[in-house]
């Protein structure tokens, strides 16, 4: 049983690790981008951060969408 519950976990922390650095990696992009942009030329910055929620919901559709898509591909594979 607790060999078992190893494995487990240690395929959880090979799945997760690298994610989890990337998550925080673009995180910081994404705030060190608005800083950046907000310091050059905060006008024009303040004009685009009404787009986010735009481009928050694209996202979002696009990422159901291929969450469908790969669903059906691998239910078609089996």
């Amino acid at each position: 049983m607790s060999a078992k519950i190893a494995k487990e976990i240690s395929a959880i922390e090979r799945g997760l690790g690298e994610k989890v650095g990337m998550v925080v990696m673009k995180g910081a992009m994404f705030f060190i981008g608005f800083i950046i942009a907000f310091a050059w030329g905060w006008k024009f910055a303040l004009v685009l951060t009404g787009f986010v929620p735009v481009m928050a919901f694209c996202g979002g559709a696009m990422t159901m969408a291929l969450t469908s898509g790969v669903t059906a591909m691998m239910r078609a594979y089996a």
